[in-house]
């Protein structure tokens, strides 16, 4: 149970604006990529010039209010963590103050997994563990044993949540020289550092769910296009570094839940 509850906390903290879930010593690993834009960025108009530089007052909120404008965005990470290298690929689509998902990764020692989580219910298919079917779990439900597990996940998937989480906690946002092109967009490199000691809510639940005491303080190097969307989040503590890059901000991508026929209705455990 704790296992599976762990791949759920890294699927969720992982879309989260600080990723928190880097610091854990590592269930999530090599991925397949998820669906493709329909049109390359740069293809697009170009981008509205930000009215000023980001800094610790405003970031979350500027970030948090430009990825739920944007409505949809792929993202990629990659973890290195004692020498082993895991990724992991998928879409995210934000729906009614909450975000759809679907996330494909290996774990270590279990192989190729994907989690989905559409209109707050998560779907986990295990590969062998789930006879390569998805498990329905629905946090709500008291008469289903695995649901306590999930307790409080559905909360994390509210993206303005973080803002909340987060308030006082970041100390100091600097730019960093000027903007890069990354994948044909403009964007600016600020590093943030967050005070630990200073989070709350479901940010906090992530960070204690990665199982590791964290340090007072995280620094990560973010670049941000014109528009306060994240192109890329770095970061590198403990022993851990990931990288995560974002694109596809906008665009149709679709999230939906398992088929019938997808669904086991047998029982995890």
């Amino acid at each position: 149970m704790r296992l599976v509850r762990g791949i759920a906390v890294l699927s969720v903290a992982s879309v989260g604006v600080l990723g928190l879930a880097a610091c854990s010593s590592g269930t999530d690993a090599p991925a397949s990529s998820s669906s493709a834009s329909a049109s390359s960025e740069s293809d697009k108009a170009p981008a509205k010039e930000a009215s000023s530089d980001l800094t610790a007052e405003n970031f979350v909120q500027r970030i948090t209010d430009a990825q739920i404008a944007a409505g949809s965005v792929s993202m990629a990470t990659t973890t290195e963590v004692q020498g082993t290298s895991m990724d992991m690929a998928g879409d995210i689509v934000f729906k009614d103050g909450s975000q759809n998902l679907a996330m494909t990764m290996t774990v270590p020692g279990s192989g190729e997994m994907q989690v989905r989580f559409v209109d707050g219910i998560f779907y986990m298919n295990m590969g062998e563990l789930s006879q390569n079917k998805f498990v329905a779990i629905d946090p709500a439900d008291e008469s289903n044993p695995m649901a306590s597990s999930f307790e409080g996940l559905t909360e994390q998937m509210d993206p303005a949540a973080s803002v909340e989480a987060l308030e006082g906690a970041i100390t100091s946002v600097e730019k960093e020289g000027e903007p890069v092109d990354l994948d044909g967009v403009k964007a600016q490199q600020y590093t943030v550092v967050v005070d630990t000691t200073k989070l709350t809510g479901s940010i906090k639940e992530q960070a204690d769910a990665a199982g590791t005491a964290l340090p007072e303080t995280l620094t990560y190097q973010y670049w941000v296009d014109a528009d306060d969307l994240m192109r890329k989040v770095v970061m590198d503590v403990m022993g851990t570094s990931m990288e995560m890059t974002f694109s596809n901000w906008g665009e149709d991508l679709q999230v939906v839940a398992p088929s019938a026929d997808e669904i086991s209705t047998e029982p995890l455990f």
